[in-house]
């Protein structure tokens, strides 16, 4: 059986990229996204995509739209710093806001895989020649505080029937 990936944020800048990938591999993926960039860049006559219109932060419309699905993968969010210092209560309003709720959401749809896209800013600027998952969280933004927040509010959730994963990836260029 082919596993169903339901991914929020899915046609900015990594998802993509990272759709059309897990397309190949031959997942059902269903992209839940603003569309703040448009959706041109998804293979939208894919028979194995999905693509909605929907804000996280409609709980209504994101916990009938995700009922269905093994893992579920929030890419969304205002990225990088930069972007979320022009309009703060709107980061905070996607990036932190409706996380728990996400998560509780995904709980009740019985999804049993939560993967969290945080960011490698949460470790703050180093003075050291390899930062890895063992160096002290150190964030210095709001974006990179609230990303730390959102990890600590997945780590509560996680049991074995629900599996958490926090990736941690860096500036993205393209």
């Amino acid at each position: 059986m082919k596993k169903k990936i339901f991914i929020t944020g899915g046609a900015g800048y990594v998802g993509a990229r990272l759709v059309p990938e897990l397309l190949k591999k031959n997942y059902d993926i269903t992209v839940f996204d603003l569309m703040y960039f448009g959706d041109h860049f998804l293979p939208k006559k894919h028979p194995n995509l999905q693509i909605i219109r929907g804000d996280i932060r409609d709980h209504v419309k994101l916990k009938k739209a995700c009922e269905g699905y093994d893992a579920f993968l929030n890419l969304a969010c205002i990225s990088n710093d930069p972007s979320f210092e022009l309009n703060p209560s709107l980061g905070k309003s996607i990036n932190l806001d409706p996380f728990k709720p996400l998560v509780e959401i995904s709980i009740k749809s019985k999804i049993k895989k939560f993967i969290y896209a945080s960011s490698s800013s949460v470790y703050g600027i180093k003075d050291i020649k390899n930062v890895n998952e063992n160096c002290e969280l150190e964030p210095l933004t709001d974006y990179s505080k609230f990303k730390v927040d959102c990890e600590d509010i997945l780590k509560k959730y996680s049991s074995d029937d629900f599996c958490t994963s926090i990736i941690r990836p860096a500036t993205v260029c393209g």
